[in-house]
């Protein structure tokens, strides 16, 4: 694992903890993992980072960020007595969430693939707009560890890592509703909604996000 994905791996791990039991040991915690992950991506250590050009390593910013003001928002609660709600624990789990993210699309953006590196199903995943290309993109999303694997003819993808899962992405009748895509995780069925027109990296970002907030849970 290199240095960046041990930033965000630790991110993860500070956020389950906080999601867990939000108080002002946990949330410090997660300020200074987040503190880390945001200097990374404020550093320019990475290929092609340009502060003028908009683009992943500036959008990560911004999000790191952006979670950093709800983080001392709380803490500034934490410190004068008042307790803070569930909501706004959600809203610190949800901005950390998005920066971690970015931040991974901006780390795998930078990192090319090994040369005559082989991956099975090699069709363009710009291309593959079978349920199980949603579903690799959304392990692609996900970040290290996490794989999909192809149901009958493509139409499921089994998204899953050594420490979570599976999850099951499928496309099925929801009641009297029209069939819908949605992650099925045990006996439950996670529904992602509005999805029709939607194009490749939108459903799998939904998924993605239904996958990371299942695994967080």
């Amino acid at each position: 694992m290199n240095h960046a994905s041990e930033l965000e791996a630790a991110v993860r791990a500070t956020l389950r903890t906080f999601a867990a039991d939000p108080n002002a040991d946990t949330l410090c915690a997660l300020s200074r993992a987040m503190s880390r992950l945001s200097s990374y991506a404020d550093s320019g250590n990475s290929t092609g980072y340009d502060r003028e050009i908009p683009g992943r390593w500036i959008d990560s910013s911004a999000a790191c960020a952006h979670a950093h003001e709800h983080i001392q928002n709380m803490n500034s609660a934490f410190a004068s007595g008042t307790t803070p709600t569930a909501s706004d624990a959600r809203t610190i789990k949800y901005a950390v969430l998005a920066a971690t993210a970015l931040f991974g699309d901006a780390v795998r953006s930078d990192t090319p693939p090994p040369v005559g590196a082989y991956t099975p199903h090699s069709t363009d995943p710009e291309d593959d707009f079978s349920v199980f290309g949603i579903a690799r993109a959304a392990a692609h999303l996900l970040g290290s560890g996490w794989q999909a694997e192809p149901g009958l003819h493509n139409t499921r993808g089994l998204i899953q890592h050594p420490d979570s899962g599976p999850y099951l992405l499928t496309v099925g009748d929801v009641g009297d509703m029209d069939p819908e895509l949605y992650v099925e995780s045990g006996d439950t069925r996670h529904i992602l909604w509005s999805t029709d027109g939607q194009d490749l990296a939108t459903l799998a970002r939904l998924a993605a996000d239904t996958i990371r907030n299942l695994a967080l849970a």
